[in-house]
This record gives structure tokens, sequence and C-alpha cells, in this order.
């Protein structure tokens, strides 16, 4: 453990930009440990209200620009509301932190690991349409969320490589324009959204979903919107119902739940028509028993019957 005198001297170098390599720090596993750094909640600055809600204004933790941390070990740190600008974090471990309202601009994360980390009220995407990071995205390259809390995080856009997501709390979450290469998710996800292209996305890439496995997944109201789904692995248990061609099938389902007319053939169909209206042509899709279940005590079996009677095969 490093004393508290110290742990203010390195703050304090790397808000300025200057090197730690003189102080008496030691190594875990190639990195520089700086553990446990415990940095006061941002001070607030100003409040006020608009039709929508009360915002306040907070004086971040630490501001960066442009700065280049490698082979740092931050674990079990308390590091609320920093901001980085056209920055590059490599090699270093975040886990178990506190780092609330994390803000990233035009910034790369190569390599580093979040395990268990609270990222709660992050904008991790925090992309831009207009100023000198125009366009440029957030990347994150060999990164590991696994138990992450990642609920309330914001998007607008950024790029996901060689990602893990094991058992991370994804819960509310619209990816936008951010785009996933080779990343793993396992666990449960709840209603969260993937776009192909998202709003705004005029300035960005499309998301295509290159090798991304879902297949230890639980997708609960997950929804792919525009996405093919053809380099991606859906979960292939007894709680998913995976569908070829979607679009097609959601078009008899609807069909054929209408003419039932009851309480839970209209819940179904409500639900069924907002997955139609994304679906990509000839595309696969899936759908999850748990969250048919919830329109009624037989509403499985129903939508069960309805895909044979499509001629679909569901996996």
């Amino acid at each position: 453990m490093i004393s508290e005198s110290l742990r203010v001297e390195v703050w304090d170098r790397l808000l300025r930009r200057k090197s730690l390599a003189e102080l008496p720090l030691c190594t875990r596993e190639g990195r520089v440990c700086l553990d446990g750094i415990q940095l006061p909640e941002p001070a607030v600055i100003g409040r006020w209200q608009t039709p929508l809600a009360d915002v306040s204004q907070i004086e971040p933790s630490g501001t960066f620009r442009e700065v280049r941390w490698s082979d740092l070990d931050f674990s079990g740190s308390k590091l609320p509301s920093l901001r980085f600008y056209a920055s590059e974090v490599n090699n270093c471990r975040f886990d178990n932190c506190q780092l609330r309202d994390l803000r990233l601009w035009g910034t790369t994360i190569r390599d580093c690991s979040f395990r268990g980390t609270d990222l709660r009220g992050s904008a991790l995407g925090a992309a831009t349409n207009e100023g000198p990071l125009k366009g440029i995205r957030n990347v994150y390259l060999g990164v590991d969320f696994t138990e992450a809390d990642l609920r309330d995080t914001a998007y607008l856009a950024a790029a996901f490589e060689r990602c893990t997501f094991r058992n991370t709390k994804l819960v509310q979450i619209n990816f936008r324009n951010s785009t996933f290469v080779e990343c793993r998710f396992e666990g449960e996800l709840r209603e969260v959204l993937f776009w192909r292209t998202g709003f705004e996305g005029e300035a960005f890439p499309p998301n295509e979903m290159v090798n991304v496995d879902f297949s230890r997944a639980k997708l609960r109201d997950v929804e792919f919107r525009g996405l093919s789904l053809d380099q991606v692995q859906l979960p292939s248990d007894a709680e998913h119902i995976v569908i070829q061609d979607f679009a097609a099938v959601l078009d008899q389902l609807i069909l054929a739940l209408r003419q039932q007319g009851d309480q839970t053939a209209k819940i179904l169909v409500a639900g069924f028509e907002v997955a139609r209206k994304w679906a990509a042509p000839h595309a696969p899709g899936v759908l999850n028993t748990q969250d048919l279940a919830e329109a009624g005590p037989d509403a499985v079996e129903r939508v069960l019957v309805l895909v044979r009677q499509s001629n679909a095969r569901p996996n």
C-alpha cells in the first residue's frame, strides 16, 4: 500500500502530465501499482432547471487532454467524473474501481481491464458531430468488461473490438452507432438496442456485427435493428427461439394473432410489430420465451405453434 501523501503526488503528476518514473512505486504484473486512490466527489458549481430536468454543472475530478497512460493499475480506486479528450490508455487495470460519470471523447482504450468496475452514468461513446473531434469515436480494443456495471451509460458512437462482456450489467442500453467486431457477450442483457445505423449516425461507419458471440448470453428484450446477423452467434438454448427470415415469419405471426384478437394476442402483436419494423430482410432473429410469457400464460406455446405452421424451423 502506498501512503496518502504519495497518492496525492501521483495524482498531481498525472494531472500535470509528469512522469512517475522516479517515485517509489512497486509494480504488479508489469503495471505500476496505483490502487486505492480516493478522489473526492466532484463539486457542484451550478444548478438550473429546464423543461425536461433539473441540471447540475460539476467541476470534474480530473480532465486529461492528449495524454498517454500505459501500464498503470488503479484497482480498487475511487475516480469519479474523469474526462479524457483525444487520449490513449494502454494496458491499464481499473478492476473494482468506482468510475462513475467517466466521459471520453476521441479516446482509445487498449488491452485494459474494467472487471467489476462501476461505470454507471458514464458517456463511453461520447462522440461528436462538431468541433475538432467531429466524427472521431472512442475505440475499445481488447477490453474486459467482466461483471462491470454499465447501467445508465450513454453512447453516440464507439468502436468495440475483441471486447468481453461477461456477466456485465447491461440494462436499458442504446448503443446507437457503436460497432462490434469479435466481441463476446455472456450472461443477461436486458432492454439493449444494437443498430446497424443509429440516429445521427451519418458521420460514422455502419455496425456490421462481425464475429460477435451471444451463444452464452440471455437476451431479454434485446433488439438488433437493421442488422443482418450473418456473422453473429445467437443463443441456441431452450430459452431462445432463433428464427430464419425473421421478418417474413413475423408477418405471418402478426396476421394470425390479429385474427385471434384476445388480450394475449394483442400484447404479442404490439411487440412483434416493433420487431418487424426494424428486422432486416431475410435476416434471422431471436425471441426469448421469458419475454413471450409476460404476454399471457399460453403465449409461448401459441407462438411456437404459429412458428411451426409458418414452415420456419426454430433452432
